[in-house]
């Protein structure tokens, strides 16, 4: 995040007395990952734009309840990721569209978030892992920690950092395996 944290937690005091263009700052900053992990997770672009537009108005109705406990960009990244399994429960079964196939006219992600979406060989990997560790990964690659992580699965600190390590471990391997 480009914004330095003291700069960033004046930034929340204005959004949360109702400065939109506090918020739009600091959305800015936040909107790329929390899109790329919402594609990540609905499997389209389509349900992904509808994740990131609840998460976003979830972001400006709950400023209040940001504590700065995590940078801003992380607590986006959480409620991107509830909103994002909130589209797929709600569509009842993961999308069969293909990336590739999808209409993309919202807006690309960078970084690593980029290489999550674009690569092939990376999409491949990631679904090959375990749904656990893969959602542990995306969300730890977001920049929360690992109790973070935990807090936000509702598991051990202990599983997450296995999860996490084993995730790590598999796409190495996969993606040798791709290269090789």
């Amino acid at each position: 995040m480009s914004v330095d944290l003291t700069a960033e937690q004046a930034l929340v005091r204005a959004a949360a007395s109702g400065d939109q263009d506090a918020f739009r700052t600091l959305w800015t900053e936040a909107e790329r990952p929390a899109y790329a992990l919402c594609v990540r997770l609905t499997g389209n672009h389509a349900d992904a734009a509808d994740a990131l537009q609840d998460a976003q108005l979830a972001a400006w109705r709950n400023l209040h309840r940001f504590q700065a406990r995590c940078p801003f960009g992380a607590w986006v990244y959480a409620i991107a990721r509830n909103a994002a399994l909130a589209v797929v429960r709600a569509r009842g079964k993961r999308a069969e569209v293909e990336l590739d196939t999808a209409e993309d006219d919202g807006p690309r992600p960078t970084g690593f978030a980029d290489t999550v979406v674009e690569s092939i060989a990376v999409r491949e990997a990631l679904d090959t892992l375990p749904e656990k560790h893969r959602e542990a990964l995306l969300l730890w690659v977001g920049g929360l920690s690992y109790d973070q992580v935990a807090g936000l699965m509702e598991a051990p600190t202990n599983s997450v950092r296995v999860w996490i390590h084993r995730a790590r471990g598999a796409l190495r391997e996969r993606l040798a395996e791709q290269a090789g």
